[in-house]
């Protein structure tokens, strides 16, 4: 009698037309989950996460039953089609990809879909959005304590936009916590008995994946990019106007096509290098298209066109990527491609679509949109020189999500830190933007605000402040933040590091005694605490140079800060540094940059032109002061007997990569000139000809403001050559880099790095 006074009581609440449902009542429900006859995976997990998470909630069992051996006394939760009927207007089948439904009838709650997603996003956005549980990160959830548990009854029918959805964090691509956020994309770990995830065979960059020049070039050198006259495969592309190599590539798709039908998509797409094709025939084409990637975008078609005749359902996705970004005026992308657009030359402090300095890719969007059926957007939301600097992009990360999906984007790639376990806020990153991927329509404010002050506490609402001050400093600037940057000294100064230090002091002491959210507060402080420390090396010289005391505000005093901040970030499993190099002894490196170079272990007295000059007008950078990219790969310390301490940096012929740096931007406001000496040389043919770069780069004018291209006959040999700049007035985003220039191994093997010195005018 008890039992059927409780279930009348349910289904008074819907019948009677009321806005609410009750599922339990003081820890006590008669519901049962539904799921059809002989159900998919996918929906025996759904069920399981719907009966598991509510429990947690309201502390009693939900039963899971088959449509079949369903109490017919009981309320359900019916979950796909076993609940069908309740949807006549819909046909899931036929509805767009991941449509997601939510109806309240005669006390039920339907959850269905497009399969194979669809009924299990259905459920998660129930408990997210009907029972406010939310899952933070793939371990750290908010499950409310309900013992009685009262929802809205407001029906559920969604299609989201953007089919493709990737947030590309290390988290985010938890077999779990992915389809919890709805995100699908390729890098997505989710096996089919969760939903599975959208796949693209081959990712990119699949002109040499495809047709390897080991196994062509020798017999088919046509294939092959020209340059300077030459047929070659060294760092070039593929020669896209010729014939054969196009029905070969056909050939190679549909090959690995077979082996993986049901993917949906494969990547025709070029390498991660420039070096397009130069013959007469391909500039023809590209006169003709007005753009580079007119020969591309008629070559993908004509794979297209092969793969459609047996695949006529498969997706050709391809790049428009540095120099095949701009659309062509001729040729349209065929209706089964897929236009893959890649934003890195944006500056990511300025939204897309509003964004002054955006205005060239945004008329590029509007380019291919207008002629592309099918547009995905590859973002990238991240530093790639340095994962855990700060990067206030924020501000861009929702209207650039909503510009894309009114753009018709299919699809949307958002690069973040994926090697990097802690990065710039990278757990509340990727919550954010799997959110607006799967709704852009939401307010990302509100967003923001839901997840600090969820899990970071009463800390929240002064981390907001503190990443609102970063935003500010960094339009008040100018900078161009690009996905690469060095340091923060364009942006950042000593004074507003201060400031930074302050407020972020403000988020630690409102939870200092909560050891929960107070670990996660200092996991976030990482990010500063490293730009205070690669900025600490001059703050003598600007102390010196101005009269003031900058970094007044450091929590500790900077040795101990960094040999903390090394701790922590093992601690953390920091993974890579910066794209493709690992945290390794970056740390320690930290901690032996913070003076100047002691002289007296590098050979005892500086070069020549620097001795007796005053502190503040010189500094001088060698071994591990050098920013080294891709380190064992591209560079790499060596000893060298010649070398001015002792050790080099060695760049093999084996790329044009600028490997080699020194941001400095902290030199930026002290009113005079600067000039620099260098100390270069190469293991070369004297007569193998350009073999290094050197330049001296600006961000915000985006190109070198010195420059110089060295000859073998210049620098080979074992002793060091020593160059030097004119006086150059330094601004607040640049750095020196050097590059080898790819020759053939046996005219060049390497070129070396001393040191570089800079003096600034009395």
């Amino acid at each position: 009698m008890k039992m059927t006074c409780f279930l009348c009581g349910l289904l008074l609440c819907g019948l009677a037309g009321a806005q609410t449902l009750k599922i339990a009542d003081n820890g006590k429900s008669d519901y049962v989950i539904v799921i059809p006859d002989g159900a998919a995976p996918v929906l025996k997990n759904a069920a399981k996460e719907l009966a598991e998470h509510l429990k947690w909630v309201t502390g009693t069992e939900y039963k899971i039953f088959e449509t079949a051996a369903r109490p017919k006394d009981k309320p359900a939760f019916v979950i796909g089609e076993a609940g069908k009927a309740a949807f006549p207007d819909v046909d899931f089948t036929t509805a767009k990809a991941d449509t997601t439904a939510i109806r309240f009838k005669d006390g039920d709650v339907y959850l269905n879909g497009r399969m194979p997603r669809g009924p299990l996003y259905a459920v998660y956005t129930f408990l997210e959005d009907y029972v406010g549980i939310r899952w933070w990160t793939p371990t750290e959830n908010y499950i409310p304590s309900k013992p009685t548990l009262i929802v809205d009854t407001k029906d559920y029918l969604y299609s989201p936009q953007i089919v493709s959805r990737e947030p590309f964090y290390r988290h985010a691509v938890d077999s779990k916590w992915a389809p919890r956020l709805k995100a699908n994309g390729h890098h997505q770990q989710i096996s089919d008995d969760w939903g599975g995830h959208m796949s693209i065979i081959g990712w990119c960059h699949t002109f040499f994946q495809f047709l390897p020049p080991d196994k062509y070039f020798k017999d088919h050198p046509e294939w092959y990019s020209m340059q300077g006259g030459k047929r070659t495969a060294n760092w070039t592309q593929l020669c896209l106007t010729n014939e054969e190599m196009t029905k070969e590539f056909a050939r190679v798709c549909l090959e690995e096509i077979r082996k993986n039908p049901t993917a949906g998509v494969i990547s025709v797409s070029q390498n991660d290098w420039h070096g397009r094709c130069e013959c007469p025939k391909c500039l023809e084409i590209e006169k003709i298209e007005g753009s580079q990637s007119g020969p591309l975008i008629r070559f993908v078609n004509a794979v297209a066109k092969e793969i459609e005749k047996e695949y006529p359902d498969f997706l050709i996705e391809t790049l428009a990527y540095t120099y095949t970004r701009k659309a062509p005026k001729v040729t349209k992308p065929a209706k089964n491609v897929v236009i893959r657009l890649c934003s890195i030359e944006m500056n990511f402090a300025q939204p897309l679509e509003t964004g002054p300095a955006n205005k060239s890719f945004r008329q590029d969007i509007e380019d291919w949109c207008a002629v592309a059926p099918n547009l995905y957007i590859w973002n990238y939301i991240t530093n790639f020189t340095n994962y855990m600097l700060p990067q206030p992009n924020w501000r861009g990360l929702a209207p650039d999500i909503r510009f894309f999906a009114n753009h018709h984007a299919i699809g949307a790639f958002e690069q973040g830190d994926i090697a990097c376990n802690v990065g710039d806020f990278v757990r509340p990153r990727a919550w954010l933007v799997a959110h607006l991927l799967w709704n852009p329509d939401q307010d990302e404010k509100a967003l923001m605000r839901e997840y600090f002050n969820g899990y970071y506490g009463a800390a929240g609402p002064f981390l907001l402040q503190y990443i609102n001050f970063l935003c500010d400093t960094v339009e008040e600037s100018g900078y161009n933040l690009r996905c690469y940057n060095g340091s923060v000294a364009g942006w950042l100064t000593l004074e507003k590091l201060d400031d930074a230090l302050t407020l972020y002091k403000l988020a630690e002491d409102a939870v200092k005694d909560e050891p929960v959210y107070a670990e996660r507060v200092r996991r976030e402080r990482l990010s500063l605490d490293l730009a205070v420390l690669q900025a600490y090396p001059t703050v003598k010289i600007w102390n010196r140079y101005t009269g003031k005391n900058y970094l007044k505000n450091l929590p500790k005093p900077a040795k101990e800060l960094a040999v903390e901040f090394d701790e922590l970030c093992q601690k953390y499993d920091v993974g890579n540094i910066r794209e493709g190099g690992a945290y390794g002894d970056y740390g320690k490196k930290l901690l032996e940059g913070l003076e100047r170079p002691d002289f007296d272990m590098t050979r005892g007295n500086p070069p020549e032109w620097l001795k007796g000059l005053p502190e503040e007008r010189w500094d001088f950078f060698a071994g591990k002061r050098f920013q080294l990219h891709n380190e064992g790969n591209w560079v790499k310390l060596v000893d060298d007997k010649a070398a001015f301490t002792g050790k080099a940096a060695m760049m093999t012929n084996t790329h044009t990569q600028w490997a080699t740096q020194i941001p400095v931007g902290g030199y930026y406001g002290m009113e005079k000139k600067w000039k620099f000496r260098y100390s270069v040389r190469c293991d070369a043919q004297p007569t193998a000809g350009h073999v290094l770069q050197f330049g001296i780069y600006s961000q915000t004018l985006g190109r070198d403001i010195a420059h110089r291209d060295f000859t073998a006959q210049e620098i080979a040999g074992e002793k060091y050559h020593v160059y030097e700049t004119d006086w150059i007035k330094l601004g607040f985003d640049q750095y020196v880099w050097f590059a080898p220039t790819v020759k053939d191994p046996k005219d060049a093997k390497a070129v070396y790095i001393d040191y570089v010195s800079m003096e600034r005018e009395e």
